[in-house]
This record gives C-alpha cells, sequence and structure tokens, in this order.
C-alpha cells in the first residue's frame, strides 16, 4: 500500500475540524466562527492599532473579492466586526473588532489550546520538533514548485 500523504493531512484536517465543533460545543461556544472569519479574527487582533481594509484580508488569505466581501458581511451582520469609513477615502471601510468578536477570539484560542494538547499527547519533544520540521519542508516543498 502506498503511503498518500496528502490524504492523510486532509483526513487529519477533517478530524481537526471536527474535534474544534465538539470542544465548541463542550464549552457551550454559540455560533463558533468559520475557519476563515477565526482567520481574520486572528489576524485583526494580531495587527490591532493598524488600519485594516478588506484589499488587506484578500491578499493576506489570498481569496477573491467576492469571497471575502460575503464572509466579512456575515461577521458584520454577526456583530463581529464593524466596518468604519476612512476620514480621507469614503470608499474605503476599515474593519475593526467587537466586543463579541474579542470574546469569541478568546474563547477560540481557548478552543485551540485544548486541541493542540489533544494533538500532542503522547508526543515527545523531539518527535514534535521534527514534526514541524518535516511540516516546513513540505510547504516548501509545494512553494518552490508552483
Amino acid at each position: 500500500m502506498e503511503l498518500n500523504i496528502v490524504n492523510q493531512l486532509k483526513l487529519l484536517d477533517i478530524e481537526i475540524g471536527r474535534k474544534l465543533f465538539s470542544i465548541a460545543k463542550l464549552n457551550e461556544i454559540d455560533q463558533p466562527p468559520s475557519p476563515l472569519q477565526g482567520k481574520i479574527l486572528k489576524y485583526i487582533v494580531e495587527n490591532e492599532g493598524k488600519e485594516i481594509y478588506q484589499k488587506n484580508l484578500e491578499e493576506r488569505f489570498n481569496v477573491s473579492k467576492a469571497t471575502i466581501s460575503e464572509v466579512l458581511q456575515t461577521m458584520e451582520n454577526n456583530k463581529l466586526i464593524e466596518r468604519i469609513q476612512n476620514s480621507q477615502d469614503a470608499r474605503l471601510k476599515q474593519i475593526i473588532l467587537t466586543e463579541t468578536s474579542r470574546k469569541r477570539f478568546n474563547e477560540m484560542e481557548k478552543s485551540f489550546r485544548i486541541l493542540n494538547q489533544e494533538l500532542e499527547k503522547g508526543l515527545s519533544e523531539e518527535e514534535k520538533q521534527q514534526f514541524i520540521v518535516t511540516l516546513n519542508k513540505m510547504k516548501n516543498n509545494i512553494k518552490n514548485n508552483i
């Protein structure tokens, strides 16, 4: 039987998604954010104090204008973000976090810590380090051959 790394990574990704939703449910987290919403929240938190616009997110996450627009609209409807008009260019709307999103982000971070602990069970420090080295090599293989 041939070892298929892509299939194994996809299966792991599916299990990670299931586990995150399970953790969210156990912790009574109402309406956990989608994976892209979670990434957007994290990006905005990590870049607190900087002005962030839709274009920044399109470029950062390599998604289309339509996709990011739809995700931001959902986030705005769910009170996770606010879009405020730029004082110098009325066409630009700065994306800012709400108190609801800060709470959700903290809940999300807690879920990721729990998941990470479960993933690391039974692994030595050496195994964890080697896994990261291997993943980085795989990412570089893909990046360098595009």
